[in-house]
């Protein structure tokens, strides 16, 4: 395999992943007891949801956030080989 043959490779293997947005969304859900004025318990529900888009917004950012990633990318897995063991 030549060097131009795995350059092309990389970059059709990378290159897709520049595309997709990621989209996080976190749902918090809340109860709370109290009583009234005639002893009776009054449940209150509160839900909470958040979204947050991670998608990039130029070139320039999504190729540092890229970078970014694949420099991280090691220290989470040992990271996580740590937080198996112990």
């Amino acid at each position: 395999m030549t060097y131009r043959t795995a350059l092309v490779a990389a970059l059709l293997v990378i290159t897709p992943t520049l595309g997709c947005s990621t989209t996080r969304t976190q749902t918090r859900t809340t109860t709370s007891a109290a009583p009234t004025d005639d002893h009776e318990m009054v449940n209150e529900q509160t839900t909470t949801t958040t979204t947050e888009d991670d998608s990039c917004h130029g070139v320039l950012s999504c190729t540092v956030d890229f970078t970014g990633e694949v420099i991280a990318f090691p220290f989470r897995l040992v990271g996580a080989v740590f937080q198996a063991i112990f």
